[in-house]
């Protein structure tokens, strides 16, 4: 190995640790910057091993790609259920999503939208790829839909809005929110982001009777 390769991580199965470099390469370098051989070194494995695991470079790919959708979904939906099912009150509901979901101001949460907006952008160039994007991100779509129709039922979501168009929404005001970023000083200031945002979703809440 070269001074700069990691060593591998020996409690992870080396599946999951070609997984993890290939992705953490993708999100700094990008798709192009995966280089077979380049992987399985830091990972200290053998080339037969990877492809033991999967069919060829482009597989590789695709698992690490679909595996950066399932780790965000897997936190949104989390984050969503437990706001569901201990929530007493709407502003109590509120409270846990909306920093969770559209935190602009969370460097953590910025650095992995960029992460997942370049992956959107690099992915619309192959066929295959693009195809399976739009799979992953249905996957994700649809597990958030179920959410928000569950949330209807109560009693935090008005029965007259589609599930599915808040689902979108909510996906699209999160990506959307890294111009935030961009802007730096000339965005808006958080006090004030965060009563837009909240008027936004306090609106999808049936009103009182």
């Amino acid at each position: 190995m070269t001074p700069q390769s990691k060593k591998p991580v020996k409690s992870l199965d080396s599946r999951t640790q070609l997984i993890d470099v290939a992705l953490r390469t993708i999100l700094e370098k990008g798709i192009d910057a995966v280089r077979v051989d380049e992987i399985v070194e830091e990972v200290g494995v053998t080339k037969g091993s990877l492809y033991w695991h999967f069919e060829d470079r482009q597989g590789l790919i695709k698992a690490a790609i679909a595996e950066q959708i399932r780790r965000f979904s897997m936190e949104t939906i989390s984050a969503i259920s437990v706001a569901l099912n201990t929530s007493t009150s709407k502003e109590d509901y509120l409270a846990q999503i909306l920093p969770f979901i559209i935190d602009p101001y969370d460097k953590k949460q910025v650095k992995e939208r960029w992460g997942r907006l370049s992956i959107l952008v690099e992915t619309q160039n192959d066929p295959e790829l693009k195809a399976m994007m739009h799979d992953v991100q249905s996957r994700h779509l649809e597990l958030v839909v179920e959410l928000m129709t569950d949330a209807q039922q109560k009693g935090f979501l008005r029965s007259d809005l589609d599930p599915r168009s808040v689902a979108t929404a909510l996906n699209v005001i999160n990506i959307g929110s890294n111009i935030i970023d961009v802007l730096a000083e000339n965005g808006p200031a958080p006090e004030e982001w965060w009563k837009l945002i909240t008027f936004f979703i306090d609106a999808m809440f049936p009103t009182e009777s």
